[in-house]
């Protein structure tokens, strides 16, 4: 067995391939993380990404988010992939709307794009999927992506769980360790992701939590825009649930694609739990009276983007307003995206300064060190922990695993009896 991983030591566009002598499968295919405008993806090519899945049977990915799936488009017609049927709907809907961009190269890129979506195969939870002697098994886990999912690959006698990105603290997450000890158990290799590895003091809030700060942000602030992942759906239910504990009753605002996102999960995970269901979503429409009145009588919460749409929309909004309203932005994503140099985004940025009330409420969509630990402990890899997705130079021993655990954290090329393993730089 060759167990080969690209980018291991940064945040994103991981690619981890795993080879037997019948089999041979790829677990995500990601594009870099946006860095700025000057920066290349090295694999964001027809020819290179050819290269990599040469002789693969299947790629497989754990969610939605580009850093995992960004380079699927280039993938040759004649290797299957496959990601969650939910998962599914959303790249299809997210590559529909980017196909209506006005640049003819950009229109043709991504309905070529939407092309590749369009043709994805699904798996579902628990049910098993072969490649030659590869069987490859998802559960299901909270992720700041819906639908998302960890592996279990079993070949040649190893047993390998990999993580993909998860968290403890979210909606769904209580199924976390219960799943593993009721289905996997021990395994040989463990391939975990570590993005919270430099940010250990960081304040974690639970997403039932963040909801309730985010009530109370309301109750002292009736004009409040919320710019979030528009396909987090943990973090959409906890502000569409803090605007329905509003009184008066406030409408709940967002565009026709946000709208078609949530219309995704109520008819997905709110059929299983009332929780996700998201009732009316309005979009706004100038010469919608009732709705003007609404809005400028009891409030409301509105979900933005940062396209030039948006702006339009806050130029069309803010006159509407009370003279002395002070409209509130929540920004709920990474502070990364605003504070630092090497990761900030112009676009996010420029949103805020249309405001002159911005407040961050904010949790990670991934595992706290707490976390890492606790599934290291129940999964016990007999042979290696292989830690993905983390910035460089990070000591994965330090999320606290127990002495005999430490020793098997492997980082660079190895060999475990009849196992390669190699990484492979950016």
């Amino acid at each position: 067995m060759q167990i080969t991983i690209h980018r291991a030591e940064q945040i994103g566009g991981q690619i981890t391939r795993i080879s037997t002598a019948e089999g041979n499968i790829i677990i995500d295919l990601g594009h870099n993380l946006p860095k700025s405008t000057e920066d290349k993806d090295i694999y964001d090519n027809d020819q290179a990404v050819a290269e990599i899945t040469r002789g693969c049977s299947a790629i497989l990915y754990t969610h939605y988010h580009g850093d995992h799936i960004g380079l699927f488009h280039h993938v040759p017609d004649d290797i299957p992939q496959y990601i969650g049927e939910v998962a599914k709907r959303i790249v299809c809907r997210k590559y529909e709307q980017l196909s209506y961009l006005p640049d003819e190269a950009d229109k043709q890129k991504y309905r070529h794009a939407l092309r590749k979506a369009s043709d994805l195969h699904t798996f579902r939870e628990r049910q098993t999927l072969r490649f030659g002697d590869i069987r490859v098994t998802p559960y299901f886990v909270s992720h700041s992506a819906y639908d998302a999912y960890m592996f279990l690959i079993e070949a040649d006698g190893i047993r390998i769980l990999h993580t993909g990105d998860l968290r403890g603290h979210g909606y769904l997450s209580k199924g976390l360790l219960p799943t593993i000890q009721k289905y996997i158990g021990q395994v040989d290799i463990l391939i975990i992701e570590g993005t919270m590895l430099t940010r250990k003091n960081e304040t974690i809030l639970t997403e039932a939590e963040l909801s309730q700060k985010a009530a109370e942000i309301m109750r002292e602030n009736k004009y409040v825009f919320v710019h979030c992942s528009s396909t987090d759906m943990e973090r959409l239910t906890s502000f569409k649930n803090a605007t329905r504990q509003m009184s008066p009753n406030r409408p709940l605002l967002a565009d026709r694609y946000q709208t078609d996102i949530l219309d995704i999960f109520s008819a997905t995970a709110g059929q299983k739990s009332t929780y996700f269901e998201f009732g009316t979503v309005y979009t706004y429409e100038d010469r919608n009276t009732k709705l003007k009145k609404w809005m400028t009588d009891n409030g409301f919460t509105m979900f933005v983007r940062t396209g030039e749409k948006f702006h339009s929309l806050l130029d069309q909004i803010f006159p509407i307003l009370p003279a002395s309203a002070q409209p509130l932005l929540i920004y709920s994503m990474w502070d990364g995206y605003i504070n630092r140099d090497d990761t900030k985004m112009e676009d996010y940025i420029r949103l805020q300064k249309r405001f002159a009330d911005v407040t961050s409420l904010h949790t990670s969509g991934h595992a706290t060190t707490d976390i890492l630990c606790n599934i290291c402990k129940e999964v016990n890899p007999r042979l290696a922990i292989l830690p993905i997705h983390r910035e460089k130079d990070t000591d994965f021993s330090s999320v606290g695993i127990p002495s005999n655990l430490q020793t098997k954290i492997i980082t660079a090329n190895h060999t475990l009896g009849n196992i390669g393993i190699k990484f492979i730089a950016p």
